[in-house]
């Protein structure tokens, strides 16, 4: 049984893996809650995992004090830390430089080569919206990055004197008739409209696969067949514990 812990720029998130089998654990805000103490309570009452697989794009002190934690609580724990690479599990990287590429897009990426064979478009609606497109041969061929629906939000209402940040959950397409849902409605479509239209501008079909928080309000509105996978970070970091080093 292995740990598996996604920490994004909000949120930490972690879920148990046995046999290729991904059991959902919590996900918490780690600017909001004691996280250390909070993990502390909840994994005292885990069966001890074989190896910790860790990905993040925190402060390096979060990952080091989730490491600290874990190898506390299991001295024979194996820990793995993927790092991004030129080339890793059949996905070669489009970036110049490699290692710029977050590694949360990179392990995303491997799953979604892994488990959806074929062309395909992945997206993460997080804190950021990230944008990347794999060729059926694992090629990545670039991504794209815009603020995500909540931090949209936020911008908006740090600029503009007469608005004030509130971030609804389930905003529509409509055309509204009051500021609020204007502003959730018209972040929502920048997000889909972005999608469509890398879609519309490849040469061959793409599967589409969303994930993050927001994957369900962004795919509820898109005109293409989605597949949502919430988990796809996680299985990224399954494969590195299951099939070896990267090739």
């Amino acid at each position: 049984m292995n740990l598996l812990v996604d920490i994004g720029n909000s949120r930490l998130k972690w879920g148990m893996e046995q046999s290729g089998l991904i059991l959902r654990g919590d996900a918490i805000d780690y600017h909001q809650v004691n996280v250390i103490g909070e993990l502390q309570r909840v994994w005292r009452g885990l069966a001890p995992p074989g190896k910790l697989a860790i990905a993040s794009v925190a402060a390096k002190q979060v990952l080091s004090q989730v490491s600290e934690l874990a190898c506390s609580l299991w001295p024979a724990l194996q820990l793995v830390v993927p790092r991004t690479t030129a080339n890793a599990f059949g996905v070669s990287n489009a970036y110049r430089q490699p290692e710029k590429l977050g590694v949360d897009r990179w392990l995303a990426m491997l799953a979604a080569h892994h488990y959806y064979p074929g062309r395909c478009c992945v997206v993460d609606c997080g804190t950021a919206i990230t944008v990347d497109v794999v060729d059926a041969d694992g090629r990545h061929l670039g991504g794209l990055i815009t603020p995500g629906l909540r931090s949209m939000k936020k911008a908006l209402a740090a600029d503009t004197v007469d608005l004030t940040f509130i971030h609804q959950q389930h905003p529509s397409a409509r055309l509204a008739d009051n500021t609020v849902a204007a502003i959730d409605n018209g972040t929502l479509l920048a997000a889909v409209g972005l999608i469509e239209a890398v879609l519309h501008r490849q040469d061959m079909a793409c599967r589409l696969i969303l994930s993050g928080g927001d994957a369900e309000a962004v795919a509820g509105q898109l005109q293409h067949t989605v597949i949502t996978d919430p988990e796809l970070v996680l299985k990224g970091l399954s494969i590195y514990c299951n099939h070896g080093k990267a090739e």
